[in-house]
């Protein structure tokens, strides 16, 4: 067998599983009159807090949701990992409270235990996971699935971005309900939604041939900053758990202000930087370009991840870039994520790595 035909053994799950997002991503829309539902309950339930508990890729969903649920629902949202809930959160705990346990198998044993503890004092559960027959989605009072089949790869690929979607459809309908929004921002979000998945499909391609030619500057790649701001940086954390667990490169995700506390010492030409640039009209933009100035200066290489909306960005100070679709500003995270997970699934391949099975890892659990 060829090189080449090896080559694309390695992560054929994973592509193939990024490669359907955009199906998933349509079924997940459908259940819209299911999320209605479960909203309404929540505020008949006289919510005064929400809690977003999970781990790993989970944990890094609802934390990319969370900004969306506070601007919105006006409901104090916060977002935990599960294996802390109950030093963290139980304390504070109480009836009026929602707890929603995030978990791609329904297995995640922290996630397990923390929704037993809400339950027991009496808060309002749900569960929001790929296997509607598992132990999470017995023990709680709600159950959103995911609808995703079977995940093969290791690597939370589609699982992620559908937890993404229901997460930000379930906002959209408290928010509604609780009018505290517009009609008008309802109808522009949930028009915005309904176009992503049309959108990655149309331009997943030409993404992945990008990130094939740029994949080999990464050959010998071992340490990268990932840096983005708000709603990005929860998009810079999960996708420095990709690289580590498909690429085994260490990336250290950092948010845009706090990077020039310390670690910037570390940036210079032995360093990638991976820069998740927002919007022209994020007023975070600039603070995020001066940064990147005073990096390339230390001859750092720099990939940057934006819209394709941004008409300047070539003039930006990177030596790499990838382009995802244009969406609002709260719906970033499902198509930002779209880059790093292609990129590392390139970059195990650059590097004769299966992501598909990284060493030493395992899926809690398939359905």
């Amino acid at each position: 067998m060829n090189k080449s035909k090896d080559k694309a053994i390695l992560g054929k799950y994973t592509e193939k599983e990024i490669y359907e997002i955009p199906l998933i991503l349509k079924k997940v829309i459908e259940q819209k009159n299911e999320i209605q539902r479960i909203a309404q309950i929540i505020k008949e339930s006289g919510i005064r807090h929400i809690y977003l508990i999970g781990a790993g890729s989970s944990y890094h969903a609802g934390f990319a949701m969370n900004y969306l649920f506070n601007r919105i629902t006006k409901i104090p949202t916060y977002t935990e990992f599960s294996m802390e809930f109950q030093y963290l959160i139980k304390p504070i705990l109480k009836k009026d409270d929602c707890v929603i346990g995030i978990s791609q198998s329904g297995e995640t044993s922290d996630t397990i235990d923390s929704i037993k503890i809400a339950k027991d004092l009496g808060c309002l559960t749900i569960a929001i996971t790929n296997n509607t027959n598992s132990n999470l989605s017995k023990i709680t009072d709600c159950v959103i699935g995911l609808g995703c089949g079977e995940e093969i790869s290791v690597l939370a690929t589609k699982t992620y971005v559908a937890q993404l979607t229901l997460l930000s459809m379930l906002s959209l309908e408290i928010s509604h309900l609780n009018k505290s929004i517009t009609s008008e921002e309802y109808d522009s979000l949930w028009g915005e939604l309904r176009r992503i998945p049309d959108k990655i499909h149309s331009t997943l391609p030409i993404l992945h041939k990008k990130v094939i030619n740029s994949s080999y500057h990464f050959k010998f790649v071992k340490f990268c900053f990932i840096l983005g701001s708000g709603p990005d940086y929860a998009t810079a954390m999960e996708g420095s758990l990709k690289l580590k667990e498909g690429a085994r490169i260490f990336g250290q995700a950092y948010s845009t202000a706090e990077f020039p506390h310390g670690p910037i010492t570390l940036a210079d030409s032995d360093t990638c930087i991976i820069a998740i640039i927002p919007q022209e009209r994020d007023s975070r933009k600039n603070k995020l370009l001066n940064l990147l100035e005073r990096i390339k200066e230390r001859k750092a290489t720099i990939l940057a991840i934006y819209e394709s909306l941004d008409e300047n960005i070539h003039d930006l100070p990177f030596d790499i870039g990838l382009q995802v679709p244009d969406t609002s500003l709260d719906l970033q995270p499902l198509v930002m994520i779209l880059a790093i997970q292609l990129l590392t699934l390139e970059i195990a391949r650059v590097n004769g790595l299966n992501p598909d099975e990284p060493k030493f890892l395992k899926k809690v659990s398939n359905i």
